[in-house]
């Protein structure tokens, strides 16, 4: 159990600053794009689902990042764990953290009057979160690029926005406010993809 604490502590220390640091900003400096103020139910599950989402995709994404550093990855067989292990531990904290942030900034609009079923949106932002990040790693995995990982869940969010619901059906993100089963779906493809994409970076390793 030691040894994964390590793996966490040194990818926390000199690992996630940026991804986690991108995320905060983003939260941060999002009143200047939308408004977190006085909004009716519809208008929150908008900005969560189609703005506080995309964190998702900034902190899962770079769970693989550190391998790119050789001396590292030697360092890291060097101890007799599985690559697959390692990258568990990641996605752990990247969960941690989009859950405490998700958390922080829902209650932030909640203190400006944002009116929401606080339960509800906060799990079905969370699943859509899951579904982004997912799809981010395996795509990194697949592609072994770093820029794919965030590229492709991007498309995915810009194709949902310009018309997708027609074909993405229950995978389609934006339906805290109608259909709230397509949540369920994403959170599960999220987490499928997310094994996916652990397994198969592990075997590359």
């Amino acid at each position: 159990m030691e040894k994964y604490y390590e793996v966490g502590k040194e990818y926390l220390r000199h690992h996630a600053a940026p991804s986690f640091a991108a995320a905060a900003a983003l939260l941060i400096l999002s009143p200047l794009v939308v408004g977190i103020r006085n909004l009716d139910a519809v208008q929150s599950a908008r900005v969560l689902e189609t703005f506080v989402a995309l964190i998702g995709i900034l902190l899962f994404v770079p769970i693989f990042l550190p391998e790119q550093d050789r001396a590292l990855r030697d360092v890291v067989s060097a101890r007799y764990i599985r690559m697959e292990k390692v990258y568990s531990v990641r996605a752990a904290l990247a969960l941690a953290g989009t859950m405490l942030y998700l958390l922080l900034y829902m209650l932030a609009m909640q203190s400006g009057d944002c009116r929401m079923e606080f339960g509800r949106f906060y799990l079905g932002t969370l699943c859509e979160m899951a579904a982004f990040g997912g799809l981010g790693v395996l795509s990194y995995a697949l592609c072994d690029n770093l820029v794919a990982g965030y590229m492709i869940p991007l498309f995915y969010v810009i194709a949902a926005m310009g018309g997708g619901e027609k074909y993405l059906g229950k995978f389609y993100p934006f339906q805290m406010i109608g259909d709230y089963s397509s949540k369920y779906w994403l959170g599960a493809a999220g987490v499928l993809c997310l094994a996916a994409g652990i397994l198969l970076r592990g075997r590359k390793r």
